[in-house]
This record gives structure tokens, sequence and C-alpha cells, in this order.
């Protein structure tokens, strides 16, 4: 976020398995000058949900182990038994054809951010939520 009596410092946890995509966004959101934790796939985002909470969560789809629809299905879940604040949740995924962002939105999920994206569309998408 640019600099400014408006700017808000982000809580951001990255679920993403795939170390290249982590890097590129933990230094655009390095920039940005957010919070970031990350998480390689659903189920540690899930454990790290359980001793933190955060503002935003910038999720990928397609991971090992627990993947984005079936992590934020269980986030869903898991505010609405505990009685926890929505998280907005970001898909960030390279599959961008309507069924894939309509599976997104079905699974609770907030928004939808295609791969590959440009920094500034990251950080629109960002502003977008919290300004």
């Amino acid at each position: 976020m640019s600099e400014g009596p408006h700017s808000k410092i982000l809580k951001i946890l990255l679920v993403e398995d795939n170390e290249l995509n982590q890097k590129f966004a933990l230094a655009v959101l390095k920039r940005l000058g957010h919070s970031t934790d990350v998480a390689p796939n659903g189920k540690k985002a899930l454990d790290l949900l359980k001793l933190k909470k955060y503002d935003l969560i910038l999720m990928d789809i397609q991971m090992p182990e627990m993947n984005g629809i079936e992590a934020t299905i269980a986030i869903r879940k898991m505010e609405k038994e505990q009685v926890l604040d929505h998280t907005t949740i970001v898909a960030v995924t390279a599959f961008a054809m309507e069924h894939d962002r309509r599976n997104c939105f079905e699974a609770g999920m907030d928004d939808f951010l295609a791969k590959p994206f440009k920094p500034a569309e990251h950080e629109q998408k960002i502003k977008s939520f919290f300004e």
C-alpha cells in the first residue's frame, strides 16, 4: 500500500506451495509493508489460523495435502463453529475459467486473482478490501 494516513499494515497469510510464487508474492507484500506468514498447503494454513488471526488470506487453489477449496471450506466451518470473525480469502490461481471462479466463490472465498498477476493488480485487490 502506498504511504499515507490511510495505509494499514495487514497481517496476511499466504497459502502457496510453489517456492517461486511464494518469493514473488512475499516481495510484493513486503514492498507494500504488510506482515506475511507462509503456509505451503491448506493443512498448515489451518494450523496457523488456530494460533493467529489474519486480516487476509491469499489462497492458492492447487496444493498437496489440502487444496485451497478444501482449506477455505474448513476455514469457513471453523469460523462458524467458533463464532469467529470472517477472514477475507482471495483465491490466487492459474485456473481462471468461469467454473473455477464459481467453485472458489461457492467454497466461501471473497474474491479471485488470476496468475500470473502484476504487483499493481495484487495491491489493488488488497486495497479493495481494506480501504
